[in-house]
């Protein structure tokens, strides 16, 4: 049903395609840009996914690509950090997958032993991403007040973190 895989250059058309969607961008990262463009994809797949060491998934469902998960490690005396993130396409919205998909990278980092502490910071209205998360067994570690300026707006960034103990 829900499978993790590498990007390939043939995936650039598609991922315009869920990419290209205010509602999807709207929390993410400044590297998530909006309208997102051919140029935008070709980047990525090419080095965006694996710039600095990041660990960067397609999400697919039914054999479709729908979205993405990924880890970006942490430099330096942190290099047993990394932040997690994740998106999907606004139509696979609210059927558990980011959930799914998120445990699936979970236990791959975690069952190979690569990193001590996954964390992930969330826009303070990004309420269905704290959701999943949480059934992640992910945990509310603070809240960073005014710490992102996005869209004209500053939001609190909720920090949640997961350790492999």
């Amino acid at each position: 049903m829900i499978k993790l895989r590498e990007y390939k250059k043939s995936d650039a058309d598609r991922l315009v395609q869920l990419a290209n969607n205010m509602s999807v961008s709207r929390y993410l990262v400044y590297t998530f840009p909006y309208p997102y463009t051919r140029k935008d994809a070709d980047w990525w797949i090419a080095i965006g996914a694996k710039e600095n060491g990041a660990e960067i998934k397609v999400i697919e469902y039914h054999g479709e690509f729908i979205g993405s998960v990924g880890i970006n490690r942490e430099p330096g005396w942190k290099s047993h950090i990394a932040e997690v993130g994740y998106w999907l396409g606004e139509e696979y919205w609210g059927r558990h997958i980011a959930t799914d998909a998120l445990k699936l990278m979970c236990d791959l980092v975690f069952s190979e032993n690569r990193y001590r502490k996954l964390f992930a910071p969330v826009l303070a209205p990004n309420k269905a991403s704290m959701k999943v998360l949480e059934k992640n067994g992910f945990e509310l570690e603070g809240v960073l007040k005014q710490e992102v300026f996005k869209d004209e707006e500053y939001f609190d960034v909720h920090h949640y973190a997961k350790y492999c103990l």
